[in-house]
């Protein structure tokens, strides 16, 4: 009986969901983004790397790094498909883009960062 309660409840409660929640992600160093305007990939193939958002307008990704947002700015988007292309994900994002981060090559600026989440 309180299963079945339970299991109510959560429909209830995920038919009031709307795809604008469902899009905002919490990117470590930003806060929440609205994804809406990426292209995103959700990746089955690595352990290390969730789902690659891209704003091809703002070379601004969003990566998924073992359950946790970041954001990385400037990403070229030849850089982003060799990153989707390679053959170990998680190598080429060490190598390629997180390194890079520490180098400040891809850190976001505050004048860069990701938009704020939709209200």
């Amino acid at each position: 009986m309180i299963p079945e309660k339970i299991v109510a409840l959560v429909a209830a409660a995920l038919a009031h969901a709307t795809l604008a929640e469902a899009d905002i992600v919490e990117v470590r160093g930003c806060g929440p983004v609205d994804l809406a305007p990426f292209t995103c990939t959700d990746i089955t193939r690595s352990t290390m790397i969730g789902r690659v958002c891209y704003d091809a307008s703002r070379r601004y990704a969003v990566i998924e790094v073992r359950s946790t947002y970041r954001g990385f700015c400037g990403i070229p988007p030849a850089k982003l498909n060799a990153l989707l292309n390679a053959p170990s994900m998680g190598q080429f994002f060490n190598a390629q883009i997180r390194h890079s981060e520490r180098l400040d090559a891809h850190a976001c600026t505050t004048d860069a960062a990701a938009p704020e989440a939709a209200d």
